[in-house]
C-alpha cells in the first residue's frame, strides 16, 4: 500500500448526510453508499487515477475531492476535473480548505473532513 499501509483509510459523509463515500486504495476506487437506509446500500464505484487515502466534499456537497486529485460531481458520480500543477503533474493531497467570500470577507469555511454538515 502506498498511502497509509492499509487498503481503506478514509470514509466521508456528504454534507447532507445522505451518502457515505469509502476509499479503496487496493482497487484505486471510491465506493458510494446510500446512507438514508440501514445498512447503507451500495450505489456506485468511481475508478481513480491512483490509490486514494482520503475523501472530502465541497461545502455545498456538489463535489467530492478524493486525495488523488479528481473532482467528482456527487450527483452524477462522474469525474469532472483532475488537478494538476503548473507543470502538468498530478496534484494529490488529503489537505483541503474551501473558503467563501462576500465583499472580501470570509463567510463560510470548509475543511478536509467529510463529517456531514446537516444541522438538526
Amino acid at each position: 500500500m502506498k498511502r497509509h499501509g492499509c487498503p481503506s483509510h478514509g470514509i466521508g459523509l456528504t454534507p447532507d448526510e445522505t451518502e457515505l463515500w469509502v476509499v479503496d486504495a487496493h482497487n484505486q476506487r471510491v465506493h458510494v453508499f446510500d446512507a438514508t437506509v440501514m445498512p447503507p446500500k451500495y450505489v456506485k464505484s468511481v475508478k481513480l487515477r491512483e490509490q486514494p487515502g482520503w475523501v472530502t466534499f465541497s461545502i455545498d456537497g456538489k463535489y467530492a475531492y478524493p486525495s488523488t486529485g479528481e473532482v467528482i460531481d456527487t450527483a452524477t458520480k462522474k469525474i469532472v476535473a483532475t488537478l494538476a500543477d503548473e507543470n502538468g503533474k498530478e496534484v494529490h493531497s488529503e489537505k483541503l480548505v474551501e473558503i467563501h467570500f462576500r465583499d472580501g470577507v470570509p463567510v463560510a469555511a470548509g475543511d478536509q473532513f467529510g463529517v456531514g454538515r446537516k444541522r438538526q
